[in-house]
């Protein structure tokens, strides 16, 4: 039997096949990746989410290389940045996957091209890498960030007072856990911590309201914690919690109610008293924006590094979750100075931006404290903050020195 070894160009065409093909598998595989760490997520974020990505991955040996590059590129960079924010190692498996193709794709691009012309696409690479970035990659992992981020265990032995375990339902039956520290004068403040966060971001801010001797209900918001439902950490539905713990406190017999919110809290307290009666006074710690009609309302500098970024995360917030923008915070802080007290305390610079901007022409008060970071006013200036936000709630709330309320 005679038997001929294969041609060069046979062995050649072996030794290349592999490597090409595992190329052309990247991709795909990439995609199948992301699609599964959205399960669980819902019907409508795998819809949204993982059949465009899907659909990246089956279309990439299809499309033309520059565009292919430029996707598997961007696709990388999320997955890589949005894994450690969703505690989902696969993603930076799938990101790494991407950005091995896209790199692959675009190395030697210009081979062959004119050097000014290779040059021109050099630069208009940068110049749309940077926007990229900013525009997309920027407002995207933010969103990832408000919408998956994990949840962390409820230490018990945090707040440090006696007080319940309590839970109770928000305005459209989302079921929200929390604790409560009794009144010992008639009066009671909902506390709401920021977002990403829990109930136990808010335990300084509840220890100072129950040394005053006022009621504290403190609580997971929705999807946060131990309480049910998906997260939005820019609050656009937090208010229904808030209606849900004001609604608490009233079947308990309480009548005189503030509201405390740090952070997101800060715009859930604002939107629920604009609707509320049954709120007596509010304090806002931190507001600044959850919208672009918000952001428009800062100083051009700002306005063009902000608005553009809260633009893109309302569309992928909204497209993720089915949510509607609440309204612009600029009408709720009127809403809530003409009728209540209400007192906005604010730190870092775009954050007192936005907070003169939503003040002015009101009664509102307005605190800044551009020594602190942002809602750490209670940390740095604790004697000056108890006074300033338990004296307006005492006025408000007609509490006397004693800790009784007053008729």
């Amino acid at each position: 039997m005679v038997t001929t070894s294969p041609s060069p160009l046979v062995r050649a065409r072996r030794r290349t096949s592999v490597p090409a093909t595992a190329r052309l598998t990247l991709a795909p595989l990439a995609s199948v990746i992301v699609a599964a760490t959205l399960l669980g997520a819902g019907a409508r974020t795998l819809i949204v989410v993982g059949v465009p990505v899907l659909a990246a991955g089956a279309l990439d040996h299809r499309l033309p290389r520059p565009v292919a590059a430029t996707l598997a590129l961007l696709l990388g960079v999320l997955c890589v940045g949005a894994g450690p924010i969703a505690g989902r190692g696969a993603l930076v498996v799938a990101g790494a996957l991407w950005l091995v193709r896209g790199t692959g794709l675009a190395w030697g691009v210009n081979r062959g091209r004119r050097r000014l012309h290779a040059w021109r696409n050099r630069l208009l690479a940068t110049v749309g890498a940077v926007l990229a970035a900013f525009v997309v990659v920027y407002p995207t992992l933010i969103v990832v960030d408000y919408l998956a981020k994990p949840r962390d265990a409820i230490d018990e032995r945090a707040l440090g007072l006696p007080h319940s375990r309590v839970a109770f339902d928000a305005s459209d039956g989302v079921r929200l856990a929390g604790w409560y520290v009794p009144s010992r004068n008639g009066a009671a403040i909902v506390v709401v911590h920021g977002g990403g966060g829990d109930r136990e971001g808010t335990v300084g801010h509840a220890r100072m309201l129950a040394r005053a001797g006022y009621g504290v209900l403190l609580y997971d918001a929705r999807g946060r914690g131990e309480s049910t439902g998906h997260e939005n950490a820019f609050g656009w539905q937090w208010h229904r919690d808030v209606r849900g713990a004001v609604s608490y406190l009233a079947r308990r017999g309480i009548r005189r109610i503030g509201l405390l919110g740090i952070s997101t809290g800060a715009e859930a307290v604002v939107t629920e008293a604009a609707s509320d009666r049954r709120v007596g006074a509010v304090v806002s710690d931190g507001l600044q924006g959850r919208t672009a009609a918000d952001a428009a309302h800062l100083p051009f500098g700002d306005r063009i590094s902000i608005e553009p970024p809260f633009a893109v995360a309302g569309i992928e917030i909204g497209a993720a979750t089915g949510q509607t923008p609440p309204p612009p915070l600029f009408d709720l802080v009127h809403a809530v100075a003409r009728t209540r007290p209400l007192l906005l305390i604010g730190t870092v610079a775009f954050e007192r931006e936005f907070d003169r901007a939503y003040t002015r022409g009101t009664s509102a008060r307005l605190w800044q404290l551009p020594d602190s970071a942002h809602t750490r006013g209670l940390h740095d200036h604790p004697r000056a903050y108890a006074a300033r936000v338990v004296g307006l709630f005492d006025h408000a709330l007609r509490v006397d020195r004693r800790g009784t309320v007053t008729a």
